[in-house]
């Protein structure tokens, strides 16, 4: 019986939450961390949400976890950067706002990604490898999850993109989603990790290149095709970075076809 991984909530909630306007409410800390306390005592978790939190007539974006708990300082699951005061930022680190009270006004995010263009099934650099032994049927089921994961990531600098897709893996591992296997079938695509939620480092690779391709990227496949760990290589500007989710290392290598942490 096939499953789909649950990404309702984590990729897409924050086009979601563009519309949702920010009511009276005030900022709480604990030993835990931050949440956003409505007057009526409720808090976002599992989304994002535009906060007035100073009254100044600007709203910033805050994602929070499960608990109701600010993400600071990091990529969300979902894939977007936020700084340590938790605000939503870009790649050069500019806090993203809006005016309050303009929610209405605020349809710009969900029309991009309504937009976006990811290379189609047919068309992807490294299809031969991406699909291993899976069927047309089972290929695409697999890239109509990735489509989520991706889109939101449209845009953004390559740096954060390659972020974006290896901190979203990795969550679907973390939140038990996608389970280590070497002995199942389709242990070493993508339908296996997506779909099935079983898949090896092998599998997780060509999950990530998947991404990778569907946004126009192109990667080398490390060490395919052995017993040995595996992982996405790609040339950001001119120096050759990692993305490799499930080894939880993205950045440049530290030589030729080197793993930091397999030296």
């Amino acid at each position: 019986m096939k499953r789909k991984l649950v990404l309702t909530g984590v990729i897409t909630v924050l086009a979601l939450s563009m519309s949702a306007p920010a009511f009276a409410g005030v900022w709480k800390q604990d030993d835990t961390g931050w949440w956003w306390q409505e007057d009526d005592g409720s808090y976002p978790a599992n989304g994002w949400k535009w906060i007035d939190g100073n009254d100044d007539g600007v709203e910033e974006c805050y994602c929070f976890d499960s608990a109701g708990y600010m993400y600071a300082d990091q990529i969300t699951p979902d894939g977007y950067r936020v700084n340590a005061s938790g605000a939503w930022v870009d790649a050069n680190g500019t806090v993203q706002a809006r005016a309050a009270g303009a929610a209405g006004q605020n349809t710009d995010t969900q029309a991009a990604q309504a937009q976006v263009s990811l290379v189609p099934v047919n068309q992807l650099a490294n299809l031969a490898s991406l699909k291993k032994k899976c069927t047309d049927q089972e290929f695409q089921a697999a890239y109509d999850v990735a489509a989520e994961i991706v889109t939101p990531l449209a845009g953004l600098s390559l740096e954060d993109q390659l972020y974006g897709i290896a901190s979203t893996l990795r969550w679907l591992v973390d939140s038990g989603q996608v389970q280590y296997s070497e002995s199942v079938a389709h242990y070493n695509d993508p339908y296996g990790y997506l779909v099935l939620g079983l898949a090896s480092c092998a599998g997780c690779t060509r999950t990530t290149g998947l991404c990778l391709n569907m946004l126009g990227i192109p990667y080398e496949h490390v060490n395919e095709n052995q017993w040995s760990h595996q992982w996405c290589r790609v040339n950001v500007n001119g120096t050759y970075w990692i993305c490799d989710a499930y080894g939880l290392y993205v950045g440049p290598e530290p030589a030729p076809y080197t793993h930091p942490y397999l030296q």
